[in-house]
Formats: structure tokens, sequence, C-alpha cells
């Protein structure tokens, strides 16, 4: 075929299978089953596509047209071979959602094969539907895979047995599944982590009342790749709304940090104590510290009474209030799960356990981290310490309950309720 994206575009249109799509997507058994798989297939533009093992996925882009997906299907392997449409066809929708056709994190990786391996294992999870000779999760198990781990942690669980010498391959043809043409490339095509963005967010709104139904009788029916769809589009990096809750950040955090004071050496005052040894030792004062871009750890409560709406909202909130601070996560539910500079998104985030608001204010954490405040997102649904920490400390609760620590600021993070 034509290199020429627009031509590419039209002449897998001429291949057009959107009706045979369609009526498979609406049927009521696939559906009732598998809503959210429905609401992403829907989205998709099947062409038939001889040249592929069975199926794959592509992504186009054509000047004045916004990026699509395309669903490239060998008509004749599934005439052979009907039994394996459904489990390839969810196979796809994994691929999709998790990013792996779209987020730069999945390209250039230095070892590609163990790329496929981890992606291959991460697309085949939660997936009961047949398959050819399916890669899993499983048949690595030796080498620190577990269940719902994320694609990047078993690229990394792979490399580290690779380099302390473990030969680790795949008998397994993965084409058999799909075909894996977009993994060549060195980047992310343009435009395809906004277009996976905006699918998975039309998913969720455009599938909730179908998912609920099904939900009702069984749970899992109601998620994508084992994951809700709020918390994929967190692991996207996605913040698709603005804060439902406008913060003036620079305000609250000159609040917060403008009265820190900090103690500074001077031979312009005598030492209190050593008052007779002047020109020997300094004396000390107070300054202030400079409030306009102040170092903050944000702590995140992710505890499982948190909710993924909620943590989206956690999300959205943190652009804004980087462009005020430079900003330090950590992730904590009952203990701290893990620290790292904010760069820009919030992926997936770790814990989901009980909650403990304890941790992240020990003195040796604090201290390791020499911040100027904490500004902690939570529900506020957790033991707190008695005493105040030794900075100071903005509480930003996603829930209007009361919330009985004695000691910090406040601000208050909740969707309204939508007006009648």
């Amino acid at each position: 075929m034509t290199r020429d994206p627009a031509a590419r575009a039209a002449a897998l249109e001429a291949h057009d299978l959107a009706p045979w799509l369609a009526n498979f997507v609406r049927d009521t058994g696939f559906l009732a089953r598998y809503p959210y798989y429905a609401h992403a297939l829907a989205q998709l533009v099947p062409v038939a596509d001889p040249s592929v093992p069975a199926m794959g996925l592509s992504l186009h882009a054509t000047p004045g047209r916004a990026a699509r997906y395309y669903l490239h299907v060998n008509i004749a392997y599934f005439q052979r071979a009907p039994h394996y449409l459904r489990g390839i066809l969810l196979h796809e929708v994994h691929h999709l959602v998790l990013g792996h056709l779209a987020h730069p994190k999945f390209f250039g990786a230095e070892r590609p094969e163990l790329m496929l391996i981890a992606q291959e294992t991460s697309a085949n999870e939660h997936l009961e539907e047949p398959l050819p000779e399916p890669v899993l999760w499983q048949h690595f198990e030796r080498f620190g895979l577990r269940a719902g781990q994320s694609t990047l942690e078993r690229y990394a669980l792979l490399c580290k047995a690779e380099a302390e010498g473990a030969q680790i391959t795949t008998k397994r043809d993965t084409r058999l599944v799909d075909t894996h043409a977009w993994r060549e490339q060195p980047t992310a095509p343009p435009g395809a982590l906004h277009e996976t963005r905006r699918l998975v967010q039309r998913t969720r709104d455009e599938g909730a009342d179908d998912a609920a139904r099904a939900a009702a009788g069984r749970p899992d029916a109601a998620t994508l790749a084992g994951q809700s769809p709020d918390a994929l589009l967190l692991a996207l990096g996605a913040v698709p709304d603005a804060p439902a809750h406008l913060v003036d950040w620079r305000a609250a955090l000159h609040a917060l940090v403008a009265q820190a004071r900090t103690p500074a050496h001077t031979w312009s005052r005598p030492s209190r104590r050593f008052p007779s040894r002047i020109g020997e030792i300094p004396g000390r004062s107070y300054q202030r510290r400079d409030a306009t871009r102040p170092g903050l750890l944000v702590a995140i409560d992710t505890s499982l009474s948190m909710s993924p709406t909620e943590l989206r909202e956690i999300a959205a909130q943190l652009r804004p209030l980087a462009e005020h601070a430079r900003l330090v996560i950590a992730e904590c539910d009952a203990a701290i799960a893990r620290v790292y500079p904010f760069t820009g998104t919030l992926e997936a985030v770790k814990g989901r356990g009980g909650t403990d608001l304890r941790p992240v204010f020990e003195p040796r954490f604090l201290r390791a981290h020499g911040v100027d405040g904490v500004v902690y997102f939570t529900d506020g649904d957790g033991p707190f310490p008695v005493h105040a920490p030794t900075v100071p400390t903005l509480w930003a609760l996603t829930k209007p309950h009361d919330f009985r620590c004695p000691w910090g600021h406040r601000a208050l993070l909740h969707r309204p309720a939508p007006k009648r």
C-alpha cells in the first residue's frame, strides 16, 4: 500500500467492515458481557486486510481530520477459526487502552523483544476467551512476574533477569494473535496519545449505563483490561477534565509557606551565646524563604476509600499546582508506597489498602526531602498525627465531611452536585 497517509486511509476505508463490527458489538450477548469493550470497538474503523495474519491495529491521521484507529481483519483467518474472534478482539482493545500503541514510554525500549513479551502478557491478562498460543505472565513467573503488574513493571523485571544471566524467550508466535507493526516505530505516532485518551474517555462516558447494568450481575463486566476507565486514564497521564474545584494555588501556597523562616548565619550581629567573640563566631538571623516557587511534598491518599473519580480530580489539580511549586509526590495508603518527582502526569497509583495519614509526617522522612510544606490530598478518613509537623501543611480534602485534625490549613475538593 502507498505510504501517503491520506491515500492509505482512503484505501483502508474502501475495504469497509463497519456494518459487520457494528452488528457484532451490538449483539446483546457481547454487550451484556463486555459493555466497555463494545463501546471501545465501536470507535474503531474496521477494514478487510489479508496482509495481516489475523488482526491488527493502526493509527492514521489525514490533513484536516482527527487521527483514527483502524482495526485490520483477515476475513479468511476467522472463517477458518471463528472461535478466536472474541478473544482477539478483546486482546486488541487491551493493547489500545493500555497505551501500547500510543504512550511514549513504550517506544524506543533498549530490549524491544522483552518489551514485546511484557506487552503481550498485559494484553492477555484478564481474558477468558480462547486465544491461539497466548503469551501469559505465568510463563515468566520465575522472573518475578505476577498478576496485576503494569507493563513497565514486567519489562523491568525481565530486563533485570536477563542482566543476571537468564535466557528469556517465548516459543509462541505472537503474530498468531495479532500483528505488531506499530512496535517497529522508534517513537509514538503523532496524535496517538491524545486519540487514545479521547477514545477511553468516550468509552467511559458512553458506556457507563451499559456497564452499570452489567455490573449488577457480574462486577468485573464493568472493567477494561481489569481496570476502571478512570484508572486507565490515569495510567495514560490523562487529565481529561478541568479541575472540578478551582483552587487559587498561588494564594494557598503563599499562606502556607510565606511565613516560614530559616536560620542564616551573619556577621552583622554578635552571637547571643558568645557576645564577647565578635568576628570569631557569627550570629544568627532568621530570613524569609522565597515563597515564589517553594518545594512541596504532595502526599496522595491511595487507600481503597479514594474513588477513581477522586484520584482523577487530584491528577487534574497537580498541573496547576506545579505552576507555583516544585513537587515531590508521595503515594501513601497505610504506608508510603513510593516517592518520585512530579514530571507532569500522574500515572496509576500504588496502594489501595487501608488509610494512615501519619507516615509522611515522620520527622526523618520530612528531613530527607527538605520541603517547605506538605499538601495532602485525602478524603480525611484515617488517623493523623496528634501534633503538627515542623513544616506547614495544607489538607486538600476530597469529601465534604468533618475532618477532625486540629492543625493545618484546609482546601475542599469535591465535585458539586448537579443542578436539578
